[in-house]
């Protein structure tokens, strides 16, 4: 299956009206979740939307910076007949992995499950990349699938925990309880948020023990700690990043605290 998931394989897969996974309306767990955000204002992209039903859903309650993105148009173009005052400029048909934008919230409607799993990694690094800090991910997750060979390709929550950890230290899975009857007790809510930038003391704090040489405690989010001297700060696919004398990298967003004590 690998290199075939393109643009190619799923517009002819809607041509063909083989579309399986679609449920012909917006998923509950997301109409529920957007049902109880109070600033209509808030940018959110929705990936792999396919038909968009979670879009046309949340333009008709007044979300005014929606966007609808999938890999061919040929899923689109059906948000486009069914709800014509959509803006136009919103419905963009694109490679996901090269999309530039800032997003206060992206909705993940099974996007992640429809990729290579090969894919997965890079997928999680461009949803850190594309939410702005304190932007959130959410939506649903398969962790059981009819058919094994996919798409969609399932994974556990243990699976998902490891992928989001680098990027999502703090992300949570949780079963859906309002699936609809086909999918009950196969739907993962994922939330994940991405961590603002750090206190300009915890980067000067991580500076100063670099020029010094001095070994300090990291303090990072999930309450973990690396204790270790930091050797310099690096900037890489939009995120700091400190090297420890070790060679371990951290994301500079995740440190919490900087504990230093001086080297004899």
């Amino acid at each position: 299956m690998a290199g075939e998931l393109n643009a190619r394989y799923w517009e002819e897969r809607y041509t063909a009206g083989d579309t399986p996974w679609d449920i012909g309306a917006a998923s509950k767990p997301i109409t529920t979740y957007l049902d109880g955000l109070e600033d209509r204002g808030l940018r959110i992209l929705i990936p792999g939307a396919g038909r968009a039903y979670e879009a046309e859903y949340a333009h008709r309650a007044g979300f005014s910076e929606v966007f609808a993105m999938d890999l061919t148009d040929e899923a689109l173009k059906d948000l486009r007949q069914r709800c014509p005052s959509f803006p136009v400029e919103h419905v963009l048909v694109g490679d996901l992995f090269t999309h530039e934008g800032s997003y206060d919230i992206i909705i993940e409607q099974t996007l992640l499950c429809a990729l290579e799993p090969s894919q997965r990694e890079r997928y999680v690094d461009t949803m850190q990349r594309l939410l702005k800090p304190g932007g959130v991910l959410v939506g649903v997750l398969f962790d059981q699938v009819p058919n094994a060979q996919g798409p969609p390709f399932a994974a556990s929550v243990e699976d998902y925990q490891q992928l989001f950890a680098k990027q999502f230290p703090d992300a949570r899975f949780e079963r859906c309880h309002n699936s609809i009857a086909p999918r009950a007790g196969r739907e993962l809510w994922v939330k994940a948020v991405r961590h603002g930038p750090a206190s300009c003391a915890i980067h000067d704090g991580i500076e100063a023990a670099a020029t010094l040489r001095e070994e300090v405690t990291l303090v990072l989010a999930d309450g973990s700690e690396r204790t270790s001297v930091p050797l310099d700060i690096i900037h890489r696919d939009g995120a700091d990043l400190v090297v420890l004398r070790d060679g371990t990298e951290v994301a500079i967003d995740r440190v919490r605290e900087v504990v230093r004590e001086r080297m004899p």
